[in-house]
């Protein structure tokens, strides 16, 4: 992977494998229950909290899933049958994992972890597990993932800072627009599959549209992590993360002017006693516009998709001014 140094790991490493056989899994609690559940390979799309049930699975399914057939409700026959797989995308897909130096054991996980949920038409399909085989779910698991292996490395790497700053460090990292710039480091956007609804956008400019595109390429790191957990245990999937995602977000989050724009600005107006106010009007659908008033004087105006997307440019062209002439807050 070009810029960025991984170690060769194999499959799985002797160190590897034997730190995992010298693991303590523990017993399972004598209360709980870990039978397979008969209705687990139903589609219950709408669960609340009393739908759960006290199962606990055994430490040794929540390191390597994939020793529990429960929750494994896709097969290779839900893509050759419902969704339109892209030609060559086998071999797309097999040249990703040379490029990484990363191999499936089980290559559907990795098919799932890049398939948006607007190419399946679930609701034509009876029983059709939707949320798994495109890549909702595996990115709900892989943000778990990423978020830990993150809070991790920054709590190691700054013993004495406090945990706000770390949160906002952390949120530094694992960020949408910081994961489309891994997704495209990985080379990822052009192995995604998607449906008309996402695809007729793919050459607008919008504010609109250019953050849907960020959103499905951060949304696939995450699948990404999440299927490689499944196909071949935390551990791996940790390994992944260290190896492959940090590296990259880390380089370019350091790169970038500001990590948290809108938090700096504040920081800045308290400290030099000036009030700060965000002027916010929907223009239509697509088009945000925030006018930040400094002091009562409008001083940076900004259009985005989103407010909160607009809040973040304007703050930024309030910070470039103060860079270069650090007296301009004072001077409003």
């Amino acid at each position: 992977m070009a810029g960025v140094r991984v170690p060769f790991l194999g499959k799985q490493s002797s160190a590897w494998m034997r730190a995992a056989a010298g693991m303590s899994l523990g017993s399972t609690p004598a209360m709980f229950s870990t039978k397979p559940k008969p209705h687990a390979t139903s589609v219950m799309k709408n669960v609340s909290v009393d739908d759960m049930h006290k199962s606990i699975l055994p430490t040794s399914s929540i390191l390597f899933p994939a020793e529990n057939p429960d929750w494994q409700v896709v097969t290779p026959r839900h893509f050759d049958d419902y969704i339109a797989m892209p030609p060559h995308w086998q071999v797309t897909l097999a040249a990703l994992q040379d490029d990484w130096d990363w191999h499936f054991t089980d290559v559907t996980h990795l098919q799932c972890a890049l398939t948006h949920f607007s190419v399946i038409s679930s609701h034509t399909i009876p029983l059709f597990p939707a949320n798994r085989a495109a890549n909702r779910s595996l990115e709900w698991l892989g943000d778990s993932v990423l978020q830990a292996c993150a809070s991790s490395y920054l709590f190691q790497s700054y013993p004495t800072t406090q945990e706000g700053q770390l949160s906002q460090l952390r949120s530094a990292l694992v960020k949408n627009p910081v994961l489309d710039v891994v997704a495209v480091q990985l080379k990822l956007p052009s192995a995604i599959i998607v449906g008309h609804s996402i695809s007729q956008y793919d050459h607008e400019t919008t504010p609109q549209a250019l953050k849907q595109r960020q959103t499905v390429h951060a949304s696939a790191v995450e699948a990404l992590i999440g299927a490689v957990l499944l196909d071949q245990g935390m551990t791996r999937a940790i390994e992944f993360v260290n190896t492959r995602v940090l590296p990259l977000a880390i380089e370019f989050a350091v790169s970038a002017s500001y990590w948290d724009p809108i938090s700096d600005l504040q920081r800045e107006a308290v400290a030099k006693n000036c009030t700060i106010r965000y002027d916010e009007t929907k223009l239509d659908d697509d088009v945000h516009r925030v006018v930040i008033h400094i002091n009562e004087q409008p001083v940076a105006t900004a259009d985005a998709g989103s407010f909160k997307s607009a809040r973040i440019e304007a703050s930024r062209q309030v910070l470039d001014r103060l860079q270069g002439n650090p007296s301009y807050l004072s001077e409003l």
